[in-house]
């Protein structure tokens, strides 16, 4: 049987390899789409500068003036966050700024109030940046000086209440291409699972291939192993493509193990195919299967932060993609190739994505017809 298995294999191997619209659309459009929006948008990091705020505990009245006059700036996205958090954040490239407020009492004293405590000089305004994207920060200081500026003349009438104090973070640099492989390449993996491998079954199923096969003294499982292996061996050879080229030709870096991204890439290689498998299972043609295989992706596609955070998706949507398949993964690998992160970190992520996998099984299997 075992031989079998290997026979299919080759054979399908061979199909795929002479199928030019297959690799196109598994090897060669990744790698283009990658190229194409990392160059367009490779510098385009300055337009929105995502800066957190931290908040003095308790906060007083200017503090939440200066809140408000950073949220009126349509180049900043602002979040209010702790200190320690946004810090973190900052250095793994997640953060443009990170702009700390001082507290009621130091304001108080220099604005001509009471406090518990003399304090010299300006209270200052702690501005937190990027020492790796310099641009970026200059933008972001200039901006944030002039907020604080307009609000010591228009609410203390005094220009030395406030001041700014930058400090530069060591982060890692973080370039597009870094951002787009990992998602890129869950996009790959997903594509080729729900529309390569439901179009093939189907197109078998439709010429008659696979009652051709119950005909014969040929193992019937034997031949559905062989073409899962087909599947799982293309979907890597695909995946690896991706990263190579990505890392080589792209720019693109991986921080954390190799190891563990190749693990990733055969968890999601089995999900999708399983998903690809229950998909060709409730098609009847392969225009149908291509159909209903695109239906199910695009989505995926647009809404599991391949190319873009998921803070830019609308927060009405945000709930939904929670519950999508390539959510965990595209979170899984960007985790470990641009944070270094270990695969423990994501496991509740991971299972969800298996359990996926197995309840697609289940379904291709109570579903499955051989003509």
């Amino acid at each position: 049987m075992l031989a079998g298995i290997w026979a299919v294999t080759g054979m399908a191997l061979r199909i795929f390899w002479r199928d030019k619209h297959a690799l196109f659309w598994g090897v060669a459009f990744p790698l283009m789409l990658m190229g194409l929006i990392g160059t367009v948008f490779g510098n385009a990091d300055n337009l929105t500068l995502r800066t957190a705020v931290v908040l003095p505990q308790p906060s007083h009245p200017l503090a939440d003036g200066i809140l408000q006059a950073l949220r009126s700036v349509a180049a900043l996205e602002v979040t209010v966050e702790e200190e320690a958090s946004a810090v973190a954040a900052l250095r793994r490239g997640e953060r443009s700024l990170v702009v700390v407020l001082p507290g009621e009492e130091a304001v108080r004293a220099l604005a001509g109030g009471a406090a518990a405590a003399p304090v010299a000089g300006p209270a200052p305004v702690r501005v937190y940046y990027d020492e790796s994207r310099m641009q970026v920060a200059q933008a972001g200081l200039g901006v944030i000086r002039a907020v604080v500026g307009e609000m010591n003349q228009t609410i203390t009438q005094r220009r030395d209440v406030l001041a700014v104090e930058a400090a530069g973070v060591a982060a890692e640099p973080l370039s597009m291409f870094d951002f787009l492989l990992p998602g890129i390449l869950a996009m790959a993996l997903m594509q080729s699972g729900l529309m390569g491998v439901s179009a093939v079954l189907t197109g078998y199923r439709e010429r008659l291939l696979l009652k051709r096969v119950l005909a014969t003294p040929f193992p019937p499982a034997a031949f559905l192993a062989g073409l899962i292996a087909r599947f799982t061996l293309t979907n890597m050879m695909q995946g690896l493509i991706v990263v190579t080229v990505g890392v080589l030709l792209f720019g693109a870096r991986v921080v954390g193990s190799y190891l563990d991204l190749l693990a990733l890439m055969l968890l999601g290689s089995v999900a999708f195919l399983s998903i690809g498998f229950a998909i060709s299972s409730a098609s009847k043609t392969a225009e149908a299967a291509n159909t209903l295989g695109s239906a199910v992706a695009f989505p995926m596609m647009f809404l599991s932060g391949t190319f873009w955070p998921q803070e830019l998706i609308p927060e009405g949507l945000r709930p939904l993609v929670q519950y999508l398949p390539l959510t965990p993964l595209v979170e899984a690998m960007r985790a470990v190739v641009l944070r270094g992160e270990s695969l423990a970190a994501h496991a509740g992520g991971l299972l969800y994505l298996g359990a996926w996998a197995l309840a697609a099984a289940v379904v291709a299997v109570w579903r499955f017809r051989w003509e």
